[in-house]
């Protein structure tokens, strides 16, 4: 580490106690930034953008520049920053309000975390929360069944008795650090006089949150407040209902918890509130009928997405053979693959719903036909020609067949399909005698090795790895999401054209329409 202390005229900044900028590098320089401190800045938030020991937080420059152009730059833009008018100090508090927030927590080792699916908008209004001892952490959520929800798929179950009224605060404008509360009392006085009883029970630590629109989007902040001891509070009345409410808000005027809040609500998991999939796709339902390789995979492309509901469907158990191309891993071997990459996605994505069921499309009963009849679309993934015809007939058997699609692959991995259908249209309409798709794009003589037997099993599988399935996966999911959003108003498929000389190399043979490598092309139905 080096550094030079370079004198400024007492005086000539905004921030007139500066008189002097160190400057340093590290040992990596010229690979890593040069820092600038202004050690009389300080570190009590009276200016932004100045972080422990006076440093200033500058734009990198960039490392291809003449190291000293590099230097004059950071001065430069520190002269800038110690310049700043009151105002625009401000505004650039006010803009980076959670980053300043989150400085000033608490940092002692009893603080609990916030989490939050509350909907970035509407007034201040009373909200619900449960306190997780085991996590130490609050959630909140806007309303009961929201929050059990999403607790159930987290794996906790606590009754009614254990779900909590709080307050949401809307804020008019970003604190500046010197704002922010300090104590309870402080913040009982931001809270609607009709809520003072029903949030502040003496004895709880209740989560207080703020929300506020900053010039980047909005956000929230909370403190943690807890009340006196409830005996002291209930002695020289018969219950604590008798209790006068004054008395109660006062014992909630102790020094506060300052906390951030983690947003784990669909709007920010799916894209930080910017516009997105998950927009349009949040209501929508999806069964999926096949959890293999190409199936799980399209779930969790889905489900990241922000796909509300997905129903999985599979008959069978992982293996270990499975696992190098499938989501799930060894831990979840001898499992089945529906409802264990159902449970899987519940614990990653609790804000969705997810189900899956244990069974073969052709075994399931008549309740679980009945529900995925009401499904917004069905996908047919990977799964065998018996399974295709069954699914084909019972859907288009129903009043209003919901949107299909069928995705798979050819041998190898080489090429691939989804097609995707509306009403009454069969996809087996585009099926020869032998079972196989008339818009094939490979042919393989005497099945040229395609399919491979396990070691002293009667069991088969294609020699093909994740990485080839990748981009006919992302070409389903593509296609769902599109059908999902309205943008495909009519029956299409598309196709994944791969590496041609693949098929050539292993005495298979390219139809004329495979005229292309690495490409993916969109065609009418049928």
């Amino acid at each position: 580490m080096a550094a030079w202390r370079i004198e400024i005229p007492l005086g000539s900044l905004q921030l007139a106690e500066v008189d002097h900028f160190i400057v340093a590098i590290d040992s990596w320089f010229p690979s890593s930034q040069p820092r600038v401190f202004a050690p009389a800045a300080g570190s009590d938030y009276r200016w932004p953008h100045v972080e422990s020991g006076g440093l200033l937080c500058l734009r990198p420059s960039r490392y291809g520049a003449d190291v000293v152009d590099r230097i004059l730059c950071h001065l430069s833009d520190a002269e800038v920053l110690l310049n700043y008018s009151p105002m625009k100090c401000r505004e650039e508090f006010q803009r980076e309000f959670i980053a300043y927030w989150g400085q000033r927590a608490t940092k002692d080792a009893g603080r609990i975390e916030v989490q939050s699916l509350l909907t970035p908008s509407g007034k201040t209004r009373e909200v619900v929360y449960y306190h997780d001892v085991r996590h130490a952490r609050f959630v909140l959520a806007d309303g009961v069944d929201e929050l059990k929800r999403w607790l159930r798929n987290v794996g906790l179950s606590p009754g009614d008795k254990q779900l909590f009224p709080t307050c949401l605060v809307r804020l008019s404008e970003p604190w500046l650090p010197s704002e922010f509360p300090q104590s309870g009392t402080e913040v009982t006085r931001l809270l609607p006089p009709e809520l003072l009883r029903r949030c502040l029970v003496p004895g709880r630590s209740v989560p207080i949150v703020f929300g506020v629109q900053t010039v980047t989007g909005p956000t929230f902040v909370s403190v943690v407040l807890k009340g006196g001891d409830p005996k002291a509070l209930i002695n020289g009345f018969r219950n604590a209902a008798l209790v006068p409410l004054e008395r109660i808000v006062n014992s909630f005027g102790r020094p506060l918890q300052r906390q951030p809040v983690t947003r784990v609500d669909g709007a920010w998991v799916h894209g930080r509130d910017h516009p997105s999939d998950f927009t349009t796709v949040k209501g929508r339902s999806v069964a999926i009928v096949g959890s293999g390789a190409i199936g799980a995979a399209l779930a969790m492309l889905l489900a990241k997405a922000g796909v509300g509901e997905l129903l999985l469907i599979d008959g069978d158990e992982l293996t270990v053979a499975n696992i190098s191309r499938h989501p799930l891993g060894l831990d979840s071997v001898g499992l089945n693959k529906a409802t264990t990459l159902a449970a899987t996605l519940r614990r990653q994505l609790p804000h969705l719903a997810f189900e899956g069921f244990a069974s073969r499309f052709e075994r399931l009963s008549q309740q679980q036909l009945a529900r995925l009849s009401n499904m917004d679309m069905i996908v047919a993934a990977g799964i065998d020609f018996d399974g295709e015809t069954a699914l084909d007939s019972w859907r288009r058997s129903l009043p209003q067949p919901p949107a299909y699609l069928s995705t798979w692959t050819e041998a190898y991995a080489v090429a691939g399909h989804a097609v995707l259908l509306y009403g009454v249209e069969s996809i087996l309409a585009a099926f020869d005698a032998d079972e196989r798709p008339t818009f094939r794009l490979t042919d393989w003589p005497d099945d040229a090795g395609i399919l491979h037997m396990e070691a002293g099993c009667g069991n088969v599988f294609q020699p093909h790895g994740v990485v080839d399935l990748q981009p006919i996966i992302a070409m389903a999911g593509a296609l769902a999401l599109d059908a999902l959003q309205d943008k495909v108003p009519e029956s299409c498929r598309r196709a994944w054209l791969g590496d041609p000389s693949i098929v050539r190399a292993r005495a298979g043979e390219v139809r004329e329409a495979f005229d292309a490598a690495m490409t993916r092309r969109e065609f009418p139905w049928p």
